[in-house]
């Protein structure tokens, strides 16, 4: 089970939360709300499988900051982020 999940929702569609924040080395999915089917290229090279209308994509590692856009023909808009950001200490009590 993913650690984090981003929401693809909406035509055109758009990704929530946008960005993404969570810690390094998090397991982050995107579940796809909308009726059409999405793949992400993400900076870091990789490339998700085809996410499918109403379905959710295989899980990814995040090890540092990446944007990603789809790369089904008539997509090229919809895009988003996710922020790598430092586990912060909680202060004592």
């Amino acid at each position: 089970m993913p650690d984090f999940s981003i929401t693809i929702e909406g035509a055109p569609a758009t990704f929530s939360p946008d960005p993404q924040t969570l810690p390094a080395n998090s397991i982050v999915s995107w579940n796809n709300t909308t009726a059409d089917d999405h793949q992400l290229a993400l900076s870091d090279g990789r490339v998700t499988g085809l996410i499918i209308a109403e379905q959710s994509s295989d899980e990814y590692v995040i090890a540092s900051s990446i944007t990603y856009q789809c790369t089904v023909s008539g997509h090229e808009d919809e895009g988003g982020a996710i922020d790598v950001v430092a586990v912060q200490d909680m202060p004592p009590c």
